[in-house]
């Protein structure tokens, strides 16, 4: 072999010749490849980690939003509980809204919420004409006074656990029970305590 032709290549001990070019190609292109793939893998897991919860609905806990995996059977799913407020005369109260996902097309008779948290059951929502829109109920209880008297878990300064029984009749008399745990940690109660103006 010439010595134009020799400096153009460089001796691959396993393979004989290869060129300068595919020797940078392996040395340079080959690691970046593999450091992209492994770049793109991290963004798919990390994604995917992020986006399981939202798509779940389970909220996380803290900024103002309870913690809770949402209870689901082969005919509904809990899309949302939560405490927010209202302004009724100038004045703030506090309100549950609960909403339902349908999993199959069920014709609805009646839908009914109770707090079961201290033993003794406590009627929230019974609504006995339910309005389903995109697969999806909405309900919602009258107002509260936020107060400690009225809500003493939201004022104390320990963590809060809900428990909410939600029974779903169909018009051939079946009812669907769902039984919904809640967490309020000590942050989230403070910040809503904060965002809605509510006073002991």
């Amino acid at each position: 072999m010439n010595e134009r032709k020799r400096s153009g290549t460089i001796r691959n001990p396993g393979n004989g010749l290869i060129s300068i070019a595919e020797a940078f190609r392996r040395a340079v292109f080959l690691p970046l490849t593999a450091i992209t793939a492994i770049m793109a893998l991290t963004a798919l897991v990390t994604g995917c980690g992020s986006s399981s919860g939202g798509s779940g609905g389970a909220a996380e806990g803290g900024q103002g939003r309870p913690a809770y995996a949402p209870v689901q059977n082969e005919r509904f799913a809990v899309g949302t509980v939560e405490l927010s407020a209202i302004l009724l005369d100038n004045q703030k109260y506090a309100r549950w809204t609960f909403g339902l996902k349908l999993r199959q097309p069920v014709q609805l008779r009646s839908i009914r919420i109770e707090d079961v948290t201290e033993g003794s059951p406590v009627l929230l929502v019974n609504d006995q004409a339910p309005q389903v829109e995109a697969n999806a109920w909405t309900g919602y209880t009258g107002a509260i006074e936020p107060s400690a008297s009225a809500l003493p878990w939201l004022f104390d300064n320990a963590p809060a656990k809900r428990t909410f029984r939600i029974t779903v009749t169909d018009l051939n008399g079946q009812d669907s029970v769902l039984e919904q745990p809640v967490t309020y940690p000590v942050k989230t109660k403070k910040d809503l305590i904060k965002w809605y103006g509510f006073s002991a």
